[in-house]
């Protein structure tokens, strides 16, 4: 009979039909094994041998890992974005005739993990669902091992793909109708399903929560893969597109907000930076304090406060940091405790957790902090300390099986077994002393083996004489120099001795699962205090931060954007304050708008990126790095900086940057900050110049945002004279004994001359490039300024000079065609096919 037709193999294709997206672990014995397709593919990613079974007759492909070992190899798979589904022996084979029941008890996948395959205690593991009515679209995700659970509903397909890319799923679920979102927010997508047995669930919302058919698809995907309800997610909450800064993915990469742009690790990003929290809950909760910045002052002055008060009380910030330095991931303890794969190693670390909390809570009372919203009502939770310290031993075992969970006092059963385990010797030694006095002989041993168990060994010349029926000894085992025999009394003391540890450890197991039940209980109030004590870390690494590098508190003023002495936070961590040089912002409601030009290395850059990281850090609630600063709040801040190339979708430097540049002209406002470095460069100068000027336009007539905007167009910054909004800036540099030296000084006023020549030595270029450059640059200089024409760009000079621009008889043509264009309701891109039409008007007439 081929194997595939056994009994064996019926059950695994059986199971399997019922999971075919997942690589099937099923269980043999010790081990768990993999076939067909599945073990070939494991084989290849876990880099395991790859064999067979029944190799001559019907060869299956199959390959196994060890159990008790398993889960660094199912970590290894998640990693590599597969679903792994663990079929168990749900029998014990040594009490079954027969087919050993199986089932699949629980599927991995990486959106639905809830212990620690491979997350990172820094991060939240979101799996999101997507749904879509035709005319809105609906997001609900979730972190598992946490139990926090988000919705939103939007009707731009546009901002539905900003919002699912800052969440960063490891994980998406989609109905059948749905599918297309995904290809229209990736190019290349996590792991994702489309499942469609969905089901009604109550969840529990927040008032303003109604995203239900996204939530019951959520929700039935979870359950289905954890084959059991999960009693820890808290109420939905809304996640608010409005309620925090606008910060798109592109935005959050291109100021290094969360990780450094070149080497994508932490290491010399604004997380970097701000991170001193202690524990993991603050870690997380930092990221979402840098990805969503407050838009309410009223909650950032709240934040700043307790800055503050942290500031003014070292002692109590420092015994502050030395206690939550004892605090474990409480939030993915309770979510491994609701999900019933908690041990006694989990909760005596929800007890060293919890055994600091009223200490905590007495600082924070002394310093006045329990009237703060943050930590109003903060739960201390003695009595769950209590539960735990007077029942669990230290250190814990190593699994629930293995005993010694609980203190003997914790109960009197446990007590009276481990009384017997603990004086096992002592009672034998006291019986050994008695019989001898009974027997008369001095030398009898008491012995053990795992054949006999316990026995009384006599010497054979003592035995020779031994009357053992007068004393009630039964023979055992004879022999050469000795014979072995038991009583009653020492049989007795043996079954006492042997089976009081194994009953001491199922009673040990029973009790672990009262108490865990018990735990369970306390579940939403321990999840509370997790909540304070994350945001209680991220506010004591803000004061941490801001008392080492010198940071100021921002005021805030909607007409007003000033920044004095402003520095870079990561840059000049990096570098050394002594060696970073602070630069000034000043702008308000009439001048909105800084045309900055410097040559390359300058500093344009990191100036541009410091302004909008102050901003951050501000509505973050954090001090800022300045000597002052005042800000206005801002809704969003839209970065275009920087050139990469998108080729898996085709999309060139210049289609990224047009397409970034359009994201910020559609959806800025004139509450928004727009930082645009070098507008222009993917094409010819002509075609730079004249996007750069037209958007510049823009922004100023038609959005009114407080804009950076950095160019190498020198000619753009003729453009002051028109645009009142706009003023020029330049990065200050020097030529001192022949070479370029950067002062890194944002000063008022255009930049005198382009320096690209002395940056290209400064790269080192060979000589003989840059000196050739040299020669062709001052032939080109020198042939402009004798015909007259000094490489003026036409389009960029102010519409009052233009006239001087042509031959003053066919000026008027031109004249006319922009008069008759009304500026205050054509489009951006109407615009730009009319400039490029004047601009072939213009050089028409003067090639004739």
């Amino acid at each position: 009979m081929a194997e595939s037709t056994t009994p064996m193999m019926k059950q695994y294709l059986s199971i399997k039909d019922e999971h075919p997206d997942a690589l099937l672990f099923f269980r043999l014995g010790d081990f768990y094994e993999l076939f067909y397709d599945d073990a070939i593919t494991a084989s290849k990613v876990l880099e395991i041998t790859l064999t067979a079974r029944d190799k001559k007759k019907d060869p299956i492909p199959m390959c196994g890992v060890p159990h008790h070992s398993s889960r660094n190899y199912i970590e290894k798979l998640i990693e590599n974005g597969f679903k792994v589904a663990i079929c168990e022996q749900m029998e014990n084979p040594r009490e079954v005739k027969g087919m050993v029941k199986r089932a699949v008890v629980r599927v991995i996948t990486p959106g639905t993990l809830i212990d620690d395959f491979g997350m990172d205690d820094g991060r939240n593991n979101y799996l999101l669902a997507l749904h879509t009515d035709g005319r809105h679209y609906s997001a609900s995700y979730a972190d598992i091992s946490t139990g926090e659970l988000y919705s939103f509903q939007t009707a731009d397909e546009n901002e539905l793909k900003n919002e699912v890319e800052r969440i960063g799923p490891s994980e998406l679920v989609v109905d059948k109708d749905s599918e297309r979102l995904i290809e229209f927010i990736y190019n290349d997508p996590p792991l994702y399903t489309v499942y469609e047995n969905v089901q009604e669930y109550g969840v529990e919302k927040e008032e303003n929560v109604d995203e239900d058919d996204v939530i019951n698809l959520l929700m039935s995907y979870i359950t289905a893969n954890n084959m059991k309800s999960l009693m820890h997610f808290r109420p939905v909450k809304k996640h608010n597109i409005s309620g925090a800064m606008q910060l798109s993915s592109t935005a959050i990469s291109n100021l290094e907000l969360l990780s450094n742009i070149q080497t994508k690790k932490e290491k010399g990003s604004l997380f970097w930076y701000l991170n001193r929290t202690e524990t993991p809950m603050g870690k997380r909760k930092l990221r979402s304090w840098i990805e969503r910045p407050l838009m309410n002052v009223t909650q950032i002055k709240a934040r700043h406060d307790v800055v503050n008060i942290f500031l003014d009380n070292f002692i109590e910030r420092a015994d502050l940091i030395k206690l939550l330095n004892q605090v474990y991931d409480i939030e993915r303890l309770v979510g491994r405790l609701s999900f019933g794969n908690i041990d006694a190693k989990d909760l005596v670390q929800i007890r060293d957790s919890l055994e600091g909390l009223p200490e905590i809570k007495r600082i924070l009372s002394d310093l006045d902090l329990l009237d703060f919203r943050i930590f109003k009502e903060f739960d201390a939770l003695e009595d769950v300390f209590h539960i735990l310290n007077e029942s669990l031993l230290d250190p814990p075992p190593k699994t629930v099986r293995d005993g010694n969970i609980f203190k003997s006092e914790y109960n009197e059963k446990l007590s009276e077994l481990r009384y017997i385990q603990d004086n096992a010797r002592s009672y034998l030694n006291e019986y050994l002393e008695a019989e001898r006095e009974r027997t008369g002989i001095k030398n009898i041993k008491i012995g053990f083996n795992k054949v006999f168990g316990y026995f009384i060994e006599i010497s054979k010349v003592n035995a020779m004489n031994f009357d053992a029926e007068k004393f009630e000894y039964s023979r055992k085992q004879t022999l050469t120099n000795a014979e072995r025999f038991i009583t009653p009394e020492l049989k007795e003391m043996e079954t006492k001795i042997l089976t009081a540890e194994d009953e001491s450890i199922v009673l040990e197991y029973r009790l672990f699962t009262e108490l865990r039940t018990q735990m369970e209980g306390f579940i939403e109030r321990l999840q509370r205090t997790a909540e304070m004590i994350s945001s209680l870390d991220c506010l004591l690494s803000y004061a941490e931060v801001s008392n080492t590098y010198r940071l100021t508190e921002p005021d805030f003023n909607q007409d007003r954007f000033e920044i004095e002495e402003g520095r870079h936070p990561v840059v000049e961590k990096v570098i050394g304050e002594n060696t970073y040089v602070p630069n000034d912002l000043k702008m308000d409601q009439e001048d909105f708008m800084y045309l900055i030009t410097g040559p390359n290395m300058s500093g344009k850059s990191t100036y541009m990126r410091q302004v909008a990281i102050i901003s951050i850090m501000a509505q973050m609630g954090m001090f800022v790095p300045a000597k002052s600063a005042t800000l206005p709040v801002f809704d969003a801040i839209f970065t275009r900086i920087g050139a990469s190339d998108d080729l898996s979708s085709g999309k060139s430097t210049f289609m990224i940057e047009m397409m970034e540049a359009n994201d910020a002209l559609r959806k800025a406002t004139e509450n928004s900050l727009l930082i645009f470095d070098e507008i222009g460069r993917g094409t010819s100068t002509y075609d730079g110049m004249a996007l750069a000027e037209s958007m510049l336009v823009y922004i100023h007539n038609f959005i009114g945002a407080k804009t950076l905007f950095s160019t190498h167009y020198h000619e753009l910054t003729k453009l002051d004279a028109e645009l009142g909004g706009l003023s020029n800036y330049h990065v200050k540099a020097t030529e001192y004994d022949g070479k370029l030296v950067f002062l890194h000084k944002v000063k008022p006023g255009a930049v005198e001359k382009s320096y690209g020549i002395h940056v290209a030595r400064l790269a080192e270029l060979p000589e003989e490039v840059t000196s050739y450059a040299r020669e062709k640059l001052a032939s080109l200089e020198s042939s402009r300024s004798s015909s007259g024409d000094a490489g003026n760009y036409q389009l960029e000079l102010p519409l009052d000079d233009m006239e001087t621009a042509v031959r003053s008889d066919e000026a008027q043509d031109v004249m006319d065609r922009l008069t008759a264009i009304d500026v205050n309701s054509i489009t951006p891109l109407d615009a730009l096919r009319a400039l490029n039409d004047l601009k072939h008007m213009i050089k028409g007439d003067q090639n004739e």
